[in-house]
């Protein structure tokens, strides 16, 4: 590959051999040079997408959160708990005459 290169850049410009390679290797540090100017922006444009999925995430997992909260909630409702106790286990309100109050102090 590099003695097509060479071959034509022979012919052309005639270039000394050592010249050729350090045009090589300035072209190599040139590159290398640019990449490191390049390289944080691809990564600032990686962590920016990464940020919008996880924003994205956080809002789906607040919302199923919230979602929880009022079931919970309605789960621990005493008008539910006391729906239940009647309908479901059997329980029933106690007479006047059992009931004891008892205050303290």
């Amino acid at each position: 590959m590099f003695d097509g290169v060479r071959g034509l850049v022979k012919g052309r410009l005639h270039v000394s051999p050592k010249d050729f390679w350090m045009v090589i290797l300035v072209s190599i540090l040139f590159m290398f040079g640019a990449l490191a100017l390049v390289w944080p922006n691809v990564k600032k444009i990686k962590l920016a997408y990464e940020y919008q999925d996880l924003a994205k995430e956080r809002e789906e997992l607040s919302k199923e959160n919230r979602l929880l909260s009022l079931e919970r909630e309605s789960l621990r409702s005493l008008n539910r708990i006391h729906l239940l106790a009647k309908s479901g286990v059997g329980m029933k309100e106690p007479e006047e005459s059992k009931v004891i109050t008892i205050f303290l102090k």
